[in-house]
Parts: C-alpha cells; structure tokens; sequence
C-alpha cells in the first residue's frame, strides 16, 4: 500500500509546473472517494447518503496522504506540526480552539444585534437530538476539514511557492469560489463571494498571528457555522422575506450572515486589526 501511495504521488510531483500538481490534487482525491464509495450502490444506499460518504472517503484518503505529499513533494518531515497541528501542545490547542468558538459567538451576537431590532425575528424552535448532533458534526468535523484543507494544506503549498502574500490572498480566492450558491441574485452572489474571501483573509491572518496554529481558525470556522445553525434551529426564526443586507441570502431556509453588509464590513475591520497584529499588510505592498 505504501509504494502504491508512493509511485501515484510521484506521478504529481513530476507535473510541470510545480503548482498542477496542487491544483489536481483535490480533484483527484474527490474522484477516488467517488469511485470508493459506488460499490454501496449495490447496498441500496440513496443517492444523498452515497454522495456523503464519498465525501468522507475524500477526507480520509486527503488526511491519510498529507504526510507523503510533503515529504515527496517538499521533503518536509514534520507534516502535522507545519499545518498547525500540533500533537505536543494539547492543552494550547484546547485553549486557541475555544477562544476560537468565544471568537465566532461575538461575532454571531454582533450581526444579530441590528435583526433582533426589526420585525423578522421570532422566538421559536426545539431542542432535538438531530440538531445536537448536526451542531457538533459543523463545529468539529467541517471546521477541522476546511481549515485543514485551505489554511493549512493549500496555505503552505502556495506559500512555499509563491510567499506569505500572495498565497493568503490566492487561498482565500478560491476558498471563495469552490462553495456552491444557490441564490440567483448577482447582489447577493456577489456579498457571499465578499464574504468568504474576506473570511479566509482572516483566517489566515489569525493563523500568522498564532505562529503557526491552526485551532483557533478551527473554533472560529466552526463556530460561526455550527452555532447560527443553532440558534436558527432552537431560538429563533428568521423570516425569508428579511432583507439579504441585514442577514445574507438563504439558503433551504437559513440565512448565511457573511453575505450580510454588516458581515462583510465586520469582517474587513478584523481583517485589518488582524494584519496590524500578524504584521502583515496584504493591500499595502507585496515586498
């Protein structure tokens, strides 16, 4: 099994220009999930779940080879510990992690704030097991599986290449443009589009500034998804017909507030207190 993970990576590294390889990356490893996950069909598996678990057979095989990427690729023995994760340090992980999930309620709260004052706002909702279940898997496993993929994996490709800048910006570019919208409004494309590429400026910028450490964009990420889900489910209900400015476009019936004017320019304010902290000022210069 090891000389066929071998001999398949090879083949990448070997890619001319350097950077192919990191581009055909994902989209391989998303095809071997797919073709990992058919023989279910036959199992009687729906269509939804079988997409699923070929997602999480993508995740697998993504974090099962990092290690081998970055040795053949870079000669980088210490893999985990260049992406942020940082097995010696638990207790540090745990701290950064829930400042990270304190980080995404306050930012929550303030978007919050302006809805609450209008007529879109209910209080309702019910505490089910499912939802429980659903907040944890945003929290811990989508968090961990994005940043994994974008601040740490795609971060440190690009900036062996190309420097700390420009693979900041490029990442947060295609973090940006590798979600799915719905919304057919070009307004509201557009403030989610914002949105996503500000947010992963920011994060970063988080990750710079915690030398490194990739727990804190982690609490970050997954908090701000998995706890508006949350109170969406449990506490509140927003109205559809509530203006996309103040809380983002929906979509099946849950507004993404990074889409929201207040959002996008709460985000800009952190990206800029961030570059400050982490020292680094992407729009400025390039040196």
């Amino acid at each position: 099994m090891k000389n066929l993970t071998k001999v398949i990576l090879k083949s990448f590294f070997e890619l001319r220009p350097k950077i192919l390889s990191t581009i055909l990356f994902i989209p391989f490893l998303y095809l071997m999930g797919w073709v990992l996950a058919q023989p279910l069909f036959y199992l009687n598996f729906d269509k939804e779940n079988l997409s699923l678990i070929g997602t999480f057979f993508t995740l697998f095989l993504f974090i099962f080879l990092l290690p081998y990427w970055f040795q053949g690729k870079w000669n980088i023995k210490n893999t985990w510990e260049k992406l942020g994760i940082n097995r010696n340090n638990i207790w540090i992980n745990i701290l950064h992690f829930s400042q990270g999930i304190l980080f995404s309620l306050i930012f929550i709260i303030i978007i919050l704030i302006p809805i609450l004052k209008t007529n879109y706002v209910t209080w309702s909702g019910e505490l089910t097991p499912s939802i429980l279940s659903q907040t944890f898997f945003y929290i811990l496993g989508l968090g961990l599986a994005e940043e994994l993929v974008f601040r740490a994996w795609l971060f440190e490709e690009l900036k062996l290449v190309y420097g700390i800048k420009i693979s900041i910006i490029f990442q947060a570019f295609v973090y940006s443009f590798i979600h799915y919208i719905s919304d057919t409004s070009f307004l509201n494309i557009i403030g989610l589009r914002l949105g996503w590429f500000f947010l992963g400026i920011l994060l970063s910028l988080i990750r710079v500034k915690d030398k490194g450490s990739l727990w804190r964009c982690i609490g970050i990420h997954g908090g701000l998804v998995g706890i508006w889900y949350f109170l969406n489910e449990v506490f509140i209900k927003i109205s559809l017909k509530t203006p996309s400015y103040l809380v983002g476009p929906f979509n099946e019936n849950l507004s993404n507030p990074l889409g929201s004017l207040c959002g996008i320019i709460l985000i800009i304010i952190l990206c800029i207190y961030y570059g400050n902290k982490s020292r680094i000022i992407i729009f400025k210069s390039f040196k």
